[in-house]
């Protein structure tokens, strides 16, 4: 609304002083004279027409000033002296309004160029962008194909990646129409001499698409009226990973600069890619060396062994039923494997007594969570997630510690990983003392049995939905 507001307002001002300097120069035209210089003077206005409103503007405010500079202003003859007045009044609107037209469209021209420049100038900034601040791979080549559709004024935009096991171009981001389209069947290499080209390093374009022999889906193509396409790779200095295309609205044959432009689009692509695989590949072994670390805690004793594995196995299900974000659910991945980290400061008799009447191994026991979180805290990428090693042994109730935090007060984070601890310590317990283990069933009757003293409902509410999902799986494999 306020954008609006600016624009009209911006608008009402531009049309202002182009009546007021088209009035200015009208008098001076009739104080100096048409032949005078002051005539040019109207270049002035109908450049800024060309700049403001486009074409209609500038032809407009043109015309304006070849009806202004009439027979009615004084003049010298411009046809000689036998020519009648009227025709020499006509003759020179006729070419005055030529000369102010051909400066109209240039302006216009101009501008519309100018403009187009700045947007594709600014569009791969914004790109470039997020391609620095966001290493999500999908939202970057959504971003990708949805500036390319709009930038070049396409119908569609996909970015397909080349899978060299089965031959087939994967499709990754699109952008335009709707998912009809895009899942109507795979796209393979096999005859398809266009793609083919194209992933050997050549722009392609095709200018009836629906015709083309070597286009996979004519009919489709058709329905979805799509009329010209153009392919460039998607390549980097080693191989070539895949394409990106895009379909006009209608025929058309794109020029150098549009291949040029979609080009760079691919090129920004393929840059995305090798810095998702890159950071993948670093985050995957960070996640290895600290699995690799809990795993080292928890050999020294059986009944802990794998059980931050399993704890974090839960915590993904449970993050994912609840809604939330891949940046949220990786820094819980890495959360939940290192919540009980600061159990390399426990010997294993004191986590054996933890629940006897050894007051002393008791409250080392409850200062395990401390113990982690000053163990993580120099490391600088997980700053995030040592709420959840501290917190993890909350209650909802306020009853649990180390700080005795109380609902809301609890990290989210927290309260998933507390539901998916203690449900994995009913199944395998780490107790000597406790001789036996709950089935899935009665575990969970008694996490919901806890709900709302020492758990969050409304997560035991999603943790039922996710142990029912997998009880019903577990007894479809029976089966």
């Amino acid at each position: 609304m306020a954008a609006s507001k600016r624009s009209t307002a911006k608008t009402v001002v531009s049309l202002i002083v182009l009546a007021i300097a088209m009035g200015f120069i009208t008098w001076l035209v009739y104080i100096q004279g048409t032949t005078s210089i002051a005539v040019h003077f109207y270049y002035l206005p109908i450049l800024w027409a060309g700049f403001a409103f486009g074409d209609y503007g500038a032809i407009i405010v043109s015309l304006l000033a070849a009806l202004a500079c009439g027979p009615w202003m004084p003049a010298e003859p411009a046809l000689g002296p036998e020519s009648p007045a009227i025709e020499q009044g006509l003759w020179d609107i006729v070419l005055r309004l030529l000369v102010f037209y051909v400066v109209a469209i240039f302006a216009s021209r101009l501008s519309f160029e100018l403009k187009r420049r700045i947007t594709e100038a600014q569009t791969l900034y914004q790109v470039a962008h997020s391609i620095t601040s966001s290493l999500r791979i999908k939202q970057v080549l959504d971003l990708i194909t949805d500036h390319a559709m709009r930038v070049m004024n396409a119908k569609a935009c996909n970015i397909r990646l080349l899978n060299e096991e089965n031959g087939e171009l994967e499709l990754v981001a699109t952008a335009g129409l709707n998912d009809d389209y895009w899942e109507k069947g795979p796209v393979v290499l096999e005859g398809n001499v266009t793609d083919r080209r194209v992933l050997r390093g050549h722009a392609e374009q095709i200018y009836d698409v629906p015709a083309d022999p070597g286009f996979q889906y004519p009919e489709a193509a058709r329905e979805a009226g799509l009329t010209s396409a153009l392919i460039v790779p998607l390549a980097t200095k080693e191989e070539t990973l895949g394409l990106i295309r895009v379909y006009s609205k209608s025929p058309h044959k794109f020029t150098r600069r549009e291949i040029n432009l979609l080009t760079t689009f691919a090129h920004q692509a393929s840059v995305a890619i090798e810095n998702a695989e890159l950071y993948e590949d670093i985050r995957q072994n960070y996640y290895e060396t600290v699995r690799t670390l809990t795993r080292a805690i928890e050999a020294k004793d059986i009944e802990t062994y794998s059980h931050s594995e399993r704890v974090t196995d839960l915590v993904e299900k449970i993050a994912q039923q609840v809604g939330m974000s891949d940046e949220q659910r990786e820094l819980l991945q890495f959360g939940s494997i290192l919540h009980d980290v600061g159990k390399i400061g426990l010997e294993h008799t004191d986590t054996a007594t933890s629940n006897g009447p050894d007051q002393a191994a008791e409250v080392f026991y409850r200062m395990h969570p401390l113990i982690g979180q000053s163990i993580l805290q120099p490391v600088t990428f997980l700053a995030p997630i040592l709420s959840v090693v501290t917190h993890h042994h909350e209650c909802w109730d306020g009853s649990g510690f180390p700080e005795g935090l109380e609902g809301d007060d609890i990290p989210y984070e927290a309260r998933i990983v507390a539901i998916a601890d203690a449900y994995d310590r009913l199944i395998h317990p780490h107790d000597p003392a406790v001789n036996h283990s709950l089935s899935p069933r009665e575990a969970l009757q008694e996490i919901d049995a806890d709900a709302g003293t020492k758990f969050d409902p409304n997560l035991v509410a999603a943790f039922r939905r996710v142990t029912g999902q997998r009880q019903s799986k577990d007894q479809d494999s029976s089966q």
